[in-house]
């Protein structure tokens, strides 16, 4: 026995020594991801439908989901609100041969899910089912998709909890806060502005619920992403068959969706929202103007930078100085995510107490200017390349049915056809000097517009200690 203890102890001293002491000196062999290719899984099916399918016979399940051309830009501005309340009635309003509860009951029988979603500009009906239940599935999804019944005590029992939900829209700062964020950069006009009242959601009607189903929910508008049990060509016949079921039409649909270009321009200036109450002892503040969109040929470069200065977590330049050394927030970050048809803000924000968030926006401002003037050091930029390298087959490809939605909302979005391939060789090739320019040209700090959210009256008279002021 003695023995025996001895020779484990020896093989278990002798495996620890080739155990590093610290996580910074283990060794992994390099990643090796090829980029699956878009065209091998792409099928067009007759219907004029682009469909992203691939077999994954793994576990007995599939997953589909059918993306639309159309969301909630297409409101008219009387009846904002009409795409959200379209989105949720298909779902829980039930069918013209069903009614409600009877496709809850089905669904629920058959251990499915089925959810419809709606967007800015893209809407969603998505399946996960066992595979052999497939086709009565499908027969439920496009029963839900085709014949709506847009049930009148359904539609009153929606707009009377949405007009609830409406009452609440200021209660909580951050919800004022994304929606002053997106009037200041956008401008009133713009469709996302585009918000619901009382009075466009009491003038919602059935017949309108219609004839925005009508004008969007059609299959030349579809693009299909699905991942699981099955045979490409037995799932591509099968929607085929389905999609035909429709009537056809005179013009379909194809290409990328779109929006309206954005010609407001926000004047820098600070912008306060007051938002008083004992439990307001936080402000939010933000700045920024507007960034550019996935077409850009610095876009690479920008999220770079982005997560150097303030996307990175707590390895990036404005959580260190703003949290860990000075402690004045839990959350302080950059966002220069590229917007895809329409550019999306710059922005660094943070929520502070009251009384520090004038000294944390000075704090924040230096952070800016400092990488601007300054650019970044050559161990941050490899830090943040190996994040981006690291991370991309889990951001787009970590499973088949990723992989589908990927590129069918690729294609649906206009992303650039080599996007994907060509990824990790713009980060891999940035330099510091790339990434010093990106932060001059489209950092520009005097054309920050701010919005403050909070107790501005305490916000406004500061610490005490630092004779910084907003």
């Amino acid at each position: 026995m003695r023995v025996a203890l001895a020779v484990l102890f020896l093989g278990t001293t002798l495996l620890g020594q080739d155990i590093p002491d610290h996580p910074d000196k283990l060794k992994y062999p390099p990643l090796k991801f090829d980029v699956p290719d878009a065209a091998k899984i792409r099928t067009m099916l007759s219907t004029g439908t682009p469909a992203y399918l691939i077999e994954d016979a793994t576990l007995p399940i599939v997953d589909l989901r059918i993306l639309i051309r159309g969301g909630q830009f297409g409101d008219p501005k009387a009846k904002a609100g009409l795409a959200d309340l379209t989105a949720d009635l298909m779902r829980t309003g039930g069918t013209e041969t069903r009614d409600p509860n009877t496709v809850d009951e089905e669904i629920d029988f058959l251990s499915a899910q089925v959810a419809f979603g709606v967007e800015d500009v893209t809407g969603s009906a998505t399946l996960s089912i066992l595979s052999k239940d497939l086709d009565k599935g499908l027969a439920i999804l496009m029963d839900l998709l085709k014949n709506p019944a847009f049930r009148q005590d359904k539609l009153d029992i929606l707009k009377a909890q949405t007009m609830d939900g409406l009452k609440a829209r200021n209660d909580r700062t951050s919800a004022i806060e994304a929606r002053e964020v997106n009037l200041l950069f956008y401008g009133p006009e713009f469709p996302i502005n585009k918000l619901a009242t009382k009075a466009s959601i009491e003038s919602i009607t059935r017949e309108d619920l219609k004839g925005f189903h009508s004008a969007w929910v059609h299959p030349s508008r579809f693009i299909v992403a699905a991942a699981g049990a099955f045979k490409k060509e037995d799932l591509a016949a099968k929607l085929e068959a389905a999609f035909k079921q429709w009537p056809a039409v005179a013009e379909p649909s194809s290409g990328p969706v779109t929006a309206p270009k954005v010609t407001h321009d926000a004047k820098p200036a600070i912008y306060c929202f007051n938002k008083e109450g004992k439990n307001i002892t936080q402000g939010r503040v933000t700045m920024g103007h507007l960034g550019v969109d996935v077409h850009h040929p610095d876009v690479q470069a920008l999220r770079v930078m982005s997560y150097i200065l303030g996307a990175g977590g707590f390895s990036s330049r404005l959580m260190q100085r703003v949290r860990t050394q000075e402690g004045l927030a839990y959350d302080v970050r950059s966002d220069l995510r590229p917007g895809i048809v329409y550019p999306f803000p710059f922005k660094v924000l943070f929520q502070s107490k009251n009384e520090s968030c004038a000294y944390a926006a000075k704090l924040c401002l230096e952070e800016v200017e400092k990488v601007r003037k300054e650019g970044v050091r050559a161990e941050e930029l490899k830090a943040a390349q190996q994040f981006y390298l690291d991370a991309f087959p889990g951001l787009f490809f970590a499973t088949k049915m990723q992989t589908a939605s990927t590129y069918a909302q690729a294609e649906l979005l206009g992303l650039p056809k080599d996007y994907y391939a060509t990824y990790r060789e713009k980060i891999a090739k940035l330099t510091v000097d790339e990434i010093r320019r990106v932060a001059q040209e489209h950092l520009q700090p005097s054309k920050f517009a701010w919005i403050v959210v909070g107790n501005i009256a305490a916000i406004q008279a500061g610490d005490g200690v630092h004779p910084v002021k907003l």
